[in-house]
């Protein structure tokens, strides 16, 4: 009876999930499909990814420029493991506070989620990891590195810990750096994250861009 009782209520909970009253779902149903629509008018000729590896090899593919690679948001490394490997006589600066997100993000992202209790991840040999929040540690990193950024991955998830980079790298971004987004769209509120603060960032610069892939 137990066992019934346990199965039952795991049921119930799945439905709770899944059913279409519930709010979570119709919350990331409405994001999915603003993001189709916006996939529609600004994409339609792109080939996508099926992947996030598959996307940031696509980006590494196409990198011209002679110059830095960022990541921005590292928690587990496995990202920049990834780009390391692809790119074995390159140096990849890794981001990050390892003391989770300074703010909430959005539901069940609280302020020091994703915080690793300041463990660093174990990296590749030409990833070099610089730990502290983004302002603090990007103002003397663009110091002391004068070369423009060749590769940029963001993920970082908020609105103002990317505007914060687009702020402190907009002298080193330029033609040719490619850019990936972890969280640039499909999730509920998208269009106030990583996606606003590059909106503000072209405006701003009055840069023009093209969109390369996306993770379908």
């Amino acid at each position: 009876m137990l066992k019934l009782l346990k199965k039952i209520s795991f049921v119930n909970k799945l439905y709770r999930i899944l059913s279409p009253k519930s709010l979570e779902t119709r919350l990331q149903i409405r994001a999915a499909d603003d993001t189709c629509s916006y996939i529609e008018e600004h994409m339609m000729k792109i080939h996508s990814e099926s992947s996030r590896n598959a996307v940031i090899d696509r980006a590494l593919e196409n990198v011209k420029l002679k110059g830095l690679h960022l990541e921005f948001g590292v928690f587990s490394g496995e990202t920049i493991n990834h780009v390391a490997k692809k790119c074995p006589n390159t140096t990849i600066y890794g981001f990050d506070s390892f003391e989770g997100l300074p703010e909430a993000w959005r539901d069940g992202y609280k302020p020091g989620h994703f915080n690793t209790k300041h463990k660093l991840p174990k990296v590749n040999k030409n990833v070099v990891l610089i730990k502290g929040w983004f302002e603090d540690t990007l103002k003397p990193f663009v110091k002391e590195y004068k070369e423009p950024v060749a590769f940029l991955h963001i993920d970082c998830d908020l609105y103002s810990s990317t505007k914060t980079i687009f702020t402190l790298l907009k002298d080193r971004i330029t033609k040719n750096t490619v850019i990936v987004f972890d969280e640039y769209f499909n999730y509920p509120g998208w269009r106030e994250g990583e996606y606003k603060a590059f909106k503000e960032f072209v405006a701003e610069q009055n840069l023009s861009y093209d969109y390369m892939t996306y993770n379908r």
